[in-house]
């Protein structure tokens, strides 16, 4: 008896220790409780805010990367460039590395630059600067903060076509629809023996090869038979086709001379600007239309701005400009000579450029969904037109059929002859006509391997416009190459376009 008496006090005493070593746990840990670490997100789109984007006097370039992967794996980088909203180049981005625990961001590109930044979570924003990988460059880091991007699409800027869930993309081809615009449509299959090339050709452009294509259509024996959109382009938007301006304003001056034929090409171009005689000098008075046409009228300088919105202000202010070089001696291109042309238009028609083309140009072509930009009170025919690629595609067929379309004559076959072929030589790559270029064999190539997919190059007509707008033109082939494209940070890359027409497209069609 005395024993269990003893083994129940023991029994208490145990538990009273256990409930005395319980509270004292509590007191050095107010809670004992084991959470999950917190991560932060750093996945999607970001830009630039506005206040650290750098702003040029013409414009303002954005910094917009996208981040893909999680916490507990790899992450991986894109990265690019914006100016002004549009696509710029790609920021080629190599390395990422992230700290959850604390929130600190490091990004590296293949210069060697790099980004450091705290990711603030609760504000969904990136504090954090730009660092120089040049070790001569011992200024301070910029800075560069970042916000999550709202109204961009990750497929707009980084995916010609939206990959599958296992990141790879399948392309199929589809005959160009056939719609009321003008255009007749079939198979390509129609026109070439090797079916494998079409798929072979569009597969390294989704690799982007041949840079960022945005639209490719391909016209053969007036047909359209390839029409394909990336990056989110559909047919129904219109593209900046920068300099093929130039090479419709060439079709309207062919226009203007047939129907006002008491002048020609080898007219001094004061005679067609009668108002401003006042400005004729020795030297200028030699300057022809053909001259301007050419770009060899001498001017000394690019670019002007008149100051106001009379439109005569912007001719006055070319014709004033200096010469350094004699009429018809040397090459130079100029948009001030492009621009001159449309005050010829403008001077002997009493319709400024964009108003002529619409009544005696676009209408015909069934062209109505387009836009030319005015500065000055007159529309630049250096640039700035806007149209549909499958509207780029009727200028170039037009061409190709001497002006003809749909047993009209449009334009003067005489001057589509005249216009499209070597007048003068802009350097070994590439002549020149009446604002349209002009390639053979004849030239060099400046790519690697020419010529190793077909027979010979065949001679082409171009216009070819900033950024990869090309309108390219065979004859022999009967072949009519259309892109538009946003390799604005890469001449070279731009280019691309066309050792593309010579060395892959044209030859699927040589041995039809």
């Amino acid at each position: 008896m005395k024993s269990l008496k003893t083994l129940l006090v023991l029994i208490s005493i145990s538990f009273l220790f256990i409930r005395c070593q319980n509270e004292a746990d509590k007191t050095s840990h107010p809670s004992i409780s084991v959470q999950a670490p917190h991560y932060i997100s750093i996945d999607g789109l970001w830009r630039s805010t506005p206040e650290t984007a750098t702003k040029y006097p013409n414009g303002t370039l954005e910094y917009i990367f996208h981040i893909t992967g999680n916490a507990y794996g790899r992450s991986e980088v894109k990265g690019c460039f914006l100016w002004d909203d549009r696509f710029y180049n790609f920021w080629e981005l190599e390395n990422i590395q992230f700290d959850n625990s604390t929130g600190k961001l490091k990004i590296t590109d293949k210069d060697g630059n790099y980004y450091t930044g705290i990711v603030d979570s609760a504000r969904e924003k990136i504090i954090g600067m730009v660092h120089s990988g040049n070790t001569k460059n011992t200024g301070p880091a910029n800075t560069l903060n970042f916000i999550r991007a709202e109204n961009i699409t990750v497929d707009k800027l980084f995916f010609p076509r939206p990959p599958d869930s296992d990141g790879s993309v399948t392309y199929f081809y589809k005959p160009p629809e056939q719609v009321n615009d003008g255009l007749l449509s079939a198979s390509i299959f129609e026109f070439i023996n090797d079916t494998s090339a079409i798929y072979n050709l569009m597969e390294r452009i989704i690799k982007q090869e041949f840079g960022r294509l945005e639209s490719l259509l391909i016209i053969k024996d007036n047909k359209l038979v390839l029409e394909e959109y990336f990056y989110g382009y559909d047919r129904t938007q219109i593209h900046h086709i920068h300099s093929c301006t130039k090479s419709v304003t060439s079709l309207l001056i062919g226009m203007m001379l047939d129907r006002y034929n008491n002048k020609s090409v080898d007219s001094p171009v004061f005679d067609f600007l009668p108002e401003y005689e006042s400005l004729k000098t020795k030297e200028n008075a030699q300057i022809t239309l053909k001259h301007v046409l050419t770009m060899t009228a001498g001017f000394s300088e690019e670019e002007g701005n008149a100051g106001d919105d009379d439109p005569e202000d912007i001719i006055g202010y070319i014709l004033g400009l200096p010469l350094d070089s004699k009429p018809g001696e040397k090459f130079r291109y100029s948009n001030n000579c492009a621009d001159l042309l449309g005050g010829v238009i403008y001077s002997i028609t009493g319709k400024k450029a964009d108003i002529f083309a619409k009544e005696n140009l676009f209408a015909p072509l069934g062209i109505s969904e387009y836009y030319w930009q005015y500065e000055n009170g007159m529309p630049h025919c250096h640039s700035d037109l806007y149209l549909l690629p499958r509207d780029m595609a009727k200028i170039g067929l037009l061409a190709l059929n001497n002006g003809s379309w749909n047993g009209r004559q449009i334009v003067p076959k005489e001057w589509i002859e005249e216009s499209t072929h070597k007048h003068v030589a802009e350097s070994e790559f590439f002549d020149y006509g009446y604002q349209w270029w002009y390639r053979s064999k004849q030239n060099t190539p400046w790519w690697d391997n020419p010529v190793h997919g077909g027979k010979t190059e065949h001679d082409m007509f171009l216009a070819l416009g900033y950024g990869g707008q090309y309108i390219m033109v065979s004859r022999d082939l009967n072949l009519i190459v259309v892109t538009t494209s946003s390799d604005y940070g890469d001449g070279g890359t731009a280019r691309k376009k066309v050792p593309m027409v010579i060395e892959e497209i044209a030859p699927i069609f040589e041995n039809e």
